[in-house]
């Protein structure tokens, strides 16, 4: 199977990649597992809550919660920082996954980002 992964952010970058990737389903929710240029990526989808989490060139854990505020480390092999996340809108459907959320670097907004997940079969 695949990901199918879009985004666009305030600055007008969009980017779009198809990842051949692993779904294990349980009673707690989907995990997607699959690897980029960035590293070893996973996508944890919980009822009320997503975490994607990347590991390699860029190591994160964010945590995606509707209307909520997070904060995550992004850390590459230049910098370490500490965010904040808003998670503005969260939709969830059968095969796929919608996330806006803005960036924050204490309380300068730094970037506003969609993100669509949708799977597929070729």
């Amino acid at each position: 199977m695949y990901l199918i992964i879009e985004s666009r952010d305030s600055f007008g970058e969009k980017s779009s990649e198809k990842v051949s990737c692993q779904k294990e389903v349980t009673s707690k929710g989907i995990k997607y597992s699959y690897k980029n240029e960035h590293g070893d990526c996973k996508i944890f989808i919980f009822k009320d809550m997503v975490q994607i989490t990347r590991k390699g060139v860029i190591n994160s854990a964010q945590i995606f919660k509707d209307g909520k505020t997070t904060f995550f480390h992004y850390q590459t092999p230049y910098t370490s920082t500490k965010f904040t996340l808003k998670t503005t809108e969260m939709k969830q459907k059968k095969e796929g996954l919608f996330l806006s959320y803005e960036i924050y670097d204490g309380e300068e907004k730094v970037n506003d980002i969609e993100v669509a997940i949708k799977e597929v079969w070729n």
